[in-house]
């Protein structure tokens, strides 16, 4: 799933290295994960296109929320024990072996191990994982916010200079960020009976304070998405922010148009109870999940040629040669290559960040159910217009759970009861 543009520079990048030629079939991606203004519209996901797509494909990327649907509907198989295993795309030799080789599976930070896992065993390979950092400007970069109530306080007090991802696609995402930082509770369904828990006081209090927070933001730095806000914090124009830098239309739009320096930590946590524990503690309670549609890679279950898609796949995830995909195509991120903490370059900062909190142990899934993207695209609605308009979060909230249970029974309720089981690895 992407733009042409990203295939040309895929044949282009591969054709470097190997002569064997790729025949690539896009579908558009659910999200217009390339650019960092909020789309005009979003891209519907037909799941039911791309099922009969990867019937006769061998490698597929896709967006890691549809991962439990096509494990399920058997387009996928898991990946093999050991990566780059010598059949090379018919090269046999140590010197192309090496030049495949990309990220060490057993190595994989854990939090993207287990996004890329489902019912125990690992079925893509993570070609992204941006997690949102509370960013800092060069002005605010003493400031302690520790929790989501300090932090909607420093909204106010900076004069509404502050925001986080509420554009088109990314309200939803943003919602579901908080609740990870913020409770500790049963995530998002009853294990038992996949009942919507959104109207949960607990629930309801995280989107309340999210409405508040984004209510006290200056009109201008509303509806933004998470690559805008990283570069209103760095050129000034924001105090504070939520979010990362993506790459715009341009290649050069993450880069050269951040001028300052900013300060990434990890999001505040629940409130007031938290505050009594100390920071490392606080910090451990925390739990992440990654954005529902970060790009990874599997082997298609009608695949041909196993180990040469496998090595294919492995040099995506950053082999030799690889490196201008990830300078030109947003979806990709480099989680491979070190990065330095003191770099005068705020995205080798963030990505040093990033690094030290993929390597945390506390994660929770994203919506691995049949039909996913239509379940993030209600909620990701829903909750925009609650933020940004005069919903309250309790109506919002029994509209969530709503739709949500109308999608269960569409795609039959006890399927996506073991669907869920499994990617919670219950069973």
């Amino acid at each position: 799933m992407g733009r042409a543009a990203d295939a040309t520079v895929l044949e282009r990048t591969w054709a470097s290295i190997s002569e064997q030629p790729l025949d690539i079939r896009l579908l558009e991606p659910p999200r217009d994960a390339e650019s960092t203004d909020a789309p005009d519209d979003p891209s519907p996901l037909q799941s039911q296109e791309y099922l009969k797509q990867s019937s006769s494909a061998d490698v597929l990327l896709y967006p890691v929320s549809m991962m439990g649907e096509l494990v399920t509907n058997k387009r996928i198989m898991p990946l093999l024990a050991n990566a780059s295993s010598g059949e090379n795309l018919g090269s046999t030799s140590a010197d192309q072996h090496d030049t495949f080789r990309g990220l060490d599976r057993s190595s994989l930070p854990i939090t993207l191990r287990l996004a890329t896992t489902f019912a125990g065993e690992q079925m893509a390979t993570p070609l992204g994982g941006r997690l949102p950092a509370l960013m800092l400007g060069e002005n605010s970069s003493d400031e302690s916010i520790q929790s989501w109530s300090e932090y909607a306080d420093f909204v106010e007090s900076s004069g509404g200079k502050c925001a986080e991802p509420t554009a088109l696609g990314w309200a939803g995402a943003m919602y579901l960020w908080r609740l990870a930082s913020s409770l500790q509770t049963t995530w998002l369904f009853d294990r038992e009976t996949l009942a919507p828990l959104l109207t949960l006081p607990e629930y309801v209090a995280v989107l309340q304070q999210m409405r508040a927070a984004v209510q006290k933001s200056s009109p201008e730095f509303r509806d933004l998405a998470p690559g805008q806000i990283y570069r209103l914090v760095a050129n000034g124009e924001l105090q504070a922010g939520i979010g990362f830098p993506q790459l715009g239309l341009s290649p050069e739009d993450a880069r050269d148009q951040v001028n300052g320096v900013i300060a990434f930590s990890a999001l505040p946590d629940g409130g007031d109870d938290e505050s009594k524990l100390g920071t490392e503690i606080r910090q451990a309670r925390q739990r992440a999940m990654i954005d529902p549609f970060m790009l990874v890679g599997s082997l298609a279950a009608s695949c041909r040629q196993t180990a040469a898609a496998d090595a294919f796949l492995d040099w995506l995830s950053g082999g030799q040669g690889s490196e201008p995909l990830y300078r030109s195509i947003a979806s990709l991120v480099d989680v491979t290559s070190p990065a330095s903490e003191s770099s005068v370059d705020m995205a080798e900062r963030y990505r040093a960040w990033l690094s030290t909190q993929l390597s945390k142990p506390g994660y929770v899934p994203t919506l691995q159910l049949a039909g996913a993207v239509e379940y993030y695209n209600s909620l990701d609605s829903i909750v925009r217009d609650c933020v940004l308009g005069n919903t309250t979060a309790e109506v919002a909230c029994q509209q969530i759970n709503d739709q949500w249970n109308h999608l269960h029974h569409q795609y039959d309720l006890p399927s996506q009861k073991r669907m869920w089981r499994r990617a919670l690895s219950m069973g």
